[in-house]
């Protein structure tokens, strides 16, 4: 069963170097975030390379970032551009305290990078699992286009009413 305490999501805090604790949750908005800079929260697994040859530091920012926004947190600022196809894309997403618009990377310590990574870990973590497990909502039900069958509400763009060979249109009155 899960609770309404569990659906906060909370997996941990992150210290700034400012000394002060914020709590991770990865709310709905927080999720819908990371999903478009990332393109997907599977991908924000990926998105940090443990090796050292590739990015770990910004990918991990947009990530806690996310975890900050809410009430008495960061607010998320996003940066987008547009192709030549109209195309907008997100660029970066800066995220600023509140209280007083510091931006959340000069906050973190790249010293404390265990700690951060554990608790966007054990949040995001709680988050999804406390999603997936019952929580009353109905599962989601996908069409295939061109499957539509008995379940149909009725007529739609793709399904006209027959009309008879013999019929005339109205005149318009002119």
């Amino acid at each position: 069963m899960t609770t309404g305490l569990d659906l906060l999501a909370e997996g941990g805090a992150v210290t700034l170097t400012d000394g002060t604790e914020v709590p991770l949750r990865y709310s709905f908005r927080a999720l819908a975030l990371l999903e478009a800079r990332f393109g997907s929260v599977g991908a924000v697994q990926k998105a940090i390379d443990s090796t050292g040859a590739g990015a770990a530091f910004g990918p991990l920012a947009q990530i806690i970032g996310a975890g900050t926004v809410g009430p008495g947190g960061f607010e998320p600022h996003i940066r987008e551009y547009q192709d030549a196809k109209g195309t907008r894309h997100i660029q970066d997403i800066v995220y600023r305290r509140r209280t007083d618009g510091a931006m959340l990377d000069d906050l973190l310590d790249p010293g404390r990078l265990d700690e951060y990574t554990r608790a966007f870990t054990a949040a995001l973590g709680r988050a999804l699992e406390s999603r997936s497990q019952g929580n009353g909502a109905a599962p989601v039900q996908t069409v295939t286009p061109g499957l539509e069958t008995a379940a149909s509400p009725g007529a739609s763009t793709s399904i006209s009413p027959s009309v008879p060979s013999t019929f005339l249109p109205a005149s318009s009155g002119a």
